[in-house]
């Protein structure tokens, strides 16, 4: 469990499959992740499960939250997913089966043989991982929900985080949609991530080209919206300086590269007083204070340059609770690249 996922997913696990588990006695382990540095806990291990426990110590919200970013997508992996579930999954199996071999049953469905394949790169221990539903099956999402549908006399809703990345497909976003409109509090959950994110960084929208917002705003999801700014307004909020250094592509040196963020928390308190800090912090420094199209004021103190290295710099007010971080010998790199770009302006 990520720790995020909806309670549809407790109520149908609970109302259809434990009853399952508990006629056919099928052991049932619910683990989490024990927190941010890793390991896990278990948190029922059962022949007879009654319930299903939806929260472990550690969320993967709780790390997005102190990072102020939302879920990293690379070349469509699933890194969160690992992360939250896949690494916590490999240490639990390391300590019950020892590398004796087992076989693991996964059930991608057929559209999904990349997934499979990539899976195959996980072969961890004396995992041998299984696909029936492409190797032996080949039922598609479609098969499968008839089936659940035939089986359980109701839709199965996939249980996935509220701010999954990947739940803004053509198939996907319907679901989503009805979802937040179920319940709210879950969608909500997602718009205060991304408007975290969005405050650090202005490209940091949830489904890549589509901002959650755009998704509350276009399918009349007023009560999510609601429920968002009532979130806001009972939060301590901070004023942080964030910074980054754009590296050029160690292929190109023309193309933009990996980049390196620095934040750092200049006040916190109510949202007034934050604002009039930045207000004034920016005055000094000679930039604008704007609100953004999401609701969010920031101000440009240096303008990302068009070659690469280059350096930003801004002010931003969020939501207090984004950890202060940056690399070792991030200052040195940014005081000498803010030193060169001065040189180059005379």
């Amino acid at each position: 469990m990520t720790g995020d996922e909806p309670d549809a997913t407790r109520r149908l696990m609970e109302q259809h499959l434990l009853p399952i588990m508990r006629r056919t006695g099928t052991r049932f382990v619910q683990i989490a992740r024990a927190g941010q540095s890793g390991g896990y806990v278990v948190l029922d291990d059962s022949r007879s499960p009654r319930k299903m426990i939806m929260r472990g110590p550690w969320r993967l919200s709780d790390e997005l939250s102190a990072s102020g970013t939302v879920p990293q997508v690379a070349a469509k992996r699933r890194l969160c997913s690992w992360r939250a579930k896949g690494s916590v999954l490999d240490a639990w199996y390391a300590d019950e089966y020892h590398g004796a071999p087992f076989r693991h049953i996964i059930a991608f469905a057929a559209e999904e043989a990349r997934r499979a394949e990539r899976d195959q790169n996980y072969l961890t221990g004396g995992r041998r991982p299984e696909y029936p539903l492409i190797d032996a099956w080949n039922w598609d999402r479609q098969r499968c929900d008839r089936y659940l549908l035939e089986l359980f006399g109701e839709p199965w809703a996939r249980s996935m985080c509220s701010y999954c990345p990947f739940s803004s497909s053509r198939t996907g976003l319907p679901e989503l949609v009805e979802r937040w409109r179920a319940e709210p509090d879950t969608g909500a959950a997602a718009l205060g991530l991304e408007y975290t994110a969005l405050a650090l960084n202005p490209r940091s929208r949830l489904f890549g080209k589509r901002s959650a917002q755009d998704v509350v705003r276009d399918h009349g999801l007023d009560q999510v919206w609601q429920h968002h700014q009532h979130l806001l307004a009972g939060q301590r909020w901070s004023v942080y300086e964030v910074r980054r250094i754009i590296h050029p592509r160690r292929a190109d040196p023309t193309a933009k590269g990996p980049a390196w963020r620095s934040v750092r928390t200049l006040y916190t308190g109510d949202r007034d007083r934050a604002e009039e800090i930045l207000r004034r912090r920016a005055g000094h420094a000679g930039a604008d204070v704007v609100l953004d199209e999401h609701g969010i004021l920031r101000a440009e103190l240096r303008a990302r340059g068009d070659t690469y290295p280059t350096i930003e710099q801004a002010l931003a007010l969020a939501p207090a609770g984004v950890q202060d971080k940056q690399r070792p010998r991030f200052e040195d790199w940014f005081q000498q690249l803010a030193a060169a770009s001065v040189l180059a302006r005379r």
